[in-house]
């Protein structure tokens, strides 16, 4: 198989190293990750198509991800991957990613994790209903990354406003109650889900990383629930990805 998938599917839940323990289940042939941040502010949920047809009836324990992937990096662009399992065990137990070049010249033992010390695979329930739709063109990421960086710490979050002057909808990085340094950004929304009630914050870092990982899919529309959810979802290719954001709380 060409690595690029394992790495691509890698990239897309561990999201610059958010997230680092996850479980890695077959489901009807594909691979898939689910997992949350250890501070329960995003979950994530990375499913590669038929991508799990190296191995069967198995969970794999991940417990160290940024490992893994520095390792992967060993090897070339061609690879085979196969599992050592323990078939004493009655839950099969995998005790090892093995991965090898196509020459068979270099190969990694990637140690896995028992599946009870990892956190229990998260399931989301009771999601509101999303009230807000974004649709986030090219340009508009684009001024979301430029705001970001040029803000620093100051743009730890991301907040939906009304705006006073134009009775808008707006983004803004770095609000807070008085005034300060931030970067606000206009929005395009679907007809009808344009308004929030209150402002209403997320972690613009993890945003941001979620847009990285997924950046060959053009105009995703992010979803808000003034319940305090943040939604965006993702599809190209043999990869489907979703995301769900806790709102945070913003210092005066």
């Amino acid at each position: 198989m060409e690595k690029k998938y394992i790495e691509t599917f890698i990239k897309k839940y561990t999201l610059g190293g958010s997230i680092e323990g996850v479980h890695w289940i077959n489901e009807n042939g594909d691979l898939i990750a689910t997992a949350m941040t250890t501070d329960r502010k995003l979950f994530a949920h990375v499913t590669l198509d038929k991508g799990a047809g190296w191995f069967s009836g198995v969970e794999i324990g991940i417990q160290k991800t940024t490992k893994l992937k520095k390792m992967l990096g060993v090897l070339s662009d061609s690879i085979n991957l196969s599992l050592d399992i323990d078939d004493s065990n009655p839950t099969r137990r995998v005790r090892q990613i093995i991965a090898e070049n196509a020459d068979g010249k270099v190969y990694i033992n990637y140690t896995t994790a028992a599946l009870n010390i990892l956190d229990p695979v998260p399931k989301m329930k009771n999601i509101p209903p999303f009230t807000v739709d974004i649709t986030m063109s090219e340009d508009f990421i684009n001024s979301f990354n430029a705001g970001f960086s040029a803000l620093g710490d100051d743009a730890t979050s991301f907040t939906l406003i009304m705006s006073k002057k134009k009775q808008k909808l707006e983004m803004v990085l770095g609000y807070k109650q008085n005034l300060g340094d931030r970067v606000t950004l206009e929005v395009a929304t679907t007809p009808g889900k344009d308004v929030v009630k209150a402002p209403i914050s997320f972690d613009a870092k993890l945003l941001k990383e979620i847009l990285s990982a997924n950046s060959e899919v053009k105009n995703p529309t992010l979803q808000i629930s003034e319940g305090g959810l943040a939604s965006i979802a993702f599809a190209q290719d043999s990869f489907k990805s979703q995301y769900y954001m806790i709102k945070i709380d913003v210092e005066d």
